[in-house]
């Protein structure tokens, strides 16, 4: 099991990338970016008439919000809009390895050997980190796209915090006192003994 998670981090953090590389080859081509539904709808109308679309612009509904594909994509604008997964790639790469040592330790009979809770820690900031950071690149991309085809003449990022990763990385930082305590008591035992 340790091995496969170091496998299985290391072809997402190589995915992540790949596919952020192969976005910026697609560079003049169409790009698509998650955008909320009142970036196209008239506020000031009483019925809400949706704005009229560029030429080259299209939508793609996505849940609570949707999809802008637009032609003529920049490099960055490419990047940006495969950054989340670039980023949650690289994200599960380095938390493979923090795991696989946490892994190997628990096989080993010492699940509370002196490293372990910073471990366990730093898979917390990995999540916080990449669950910030993969949720805001695609928003700058939504940005610099919405600017781009002048749908967006604020050219200010929305900012969406997601609740999801601070959670998760609230419950790690748990796990990770409960096992600096189980340090402490496991080296006072050892102590006494």
């Amino acid at each position: 099991m340790a091995s496969a998670t170091l496998w299985i981090g290391a072809i997402a953090a190589f995915w992540g990338i790949a596919y952020a590389i192969n976005g910026a080859t697609q560079a003049g081509a169409y790009v698509t970016v998650p955008v909320p539904l009142d970036a196209f709808i008239d506020p000031e109308s009483a019925f809400a008439h949706p704005k009229q679309l560029p030429e080259g612009t299209s939508l793609q509904p996505s849940g609570n919000s949707v999809d802008l594909r637009a032609w003529d994509s920049t490099i960055l604008e490419q990047l940006l809009s495969r950054g989340d997964t670039a980023v949650t790639g690289v994200a599960l790469g380095l938390g493979a390895v923090l795991l696989r040592r946490l892994l190997l330790s628990i096989l080993e009979g010492e699940p509370f050997r002196k490293g372990n809770p910073s471990r366990i820690a730093r898979l917390a900031g990995l999540v916080v980190l990449s669950g910030f950071v993969a949720n805001f690149l695609p928003q700058i991309a939504a940005t610099m796209v919405l600017t781009r085809v002048g749908l967006s003449p604020s050219g200010i990022p929305t900012v969406h915090i997601p609740l999801l990763p601070i959670a998760a990385a609230l419950l790690l930082l748990i796990l990770a006192e409960a096992f600096r305590r189980g340090s402490e008591l496991a080296d006072d035992t050892a102590a006494t003994i």
